[in-house]
C-alpha cells in the first residue's frame, strides 16, 4: 500500500500505526486495501484494548 493514500496521524503527520490509541480510546489496527471517495484507505480500529488484541492475533 502506498503511504500516500493512507490517512495521516493528526499528531504526528505520518500515518497511523497499529496500536495507536486515539482521543476516544481506540486502537488502529490496520489500513484496509480498499480506498473509499476521498482516496484514502479505509482503516481498521478496536473499540478497546482487548478488542485490538484480538484482533492483531487473529491476523
Amino acid at each position: 500500500m502506498e503511504d500516500q493514500f493512507k490517512r495521516p496521524n493528526k499528531l504526528t503527520g505520518m500515518p497511523y500505526e497499529s496500536g495507536f490509541e486515539d482521543e476516544d480510546g481506540r486502537f488502529f489496527v490496520k489500513y484496509v486495501n480498499k480506498q473509499g471517495n476521498d482516496g484514502y484507505y479505509y482503516e481498521e480500529w478496536a473499540k478497546d484494548k482487548e478488542t485490538f488484541l484480538k484482533k492483531i492475533n487473529k491476523s
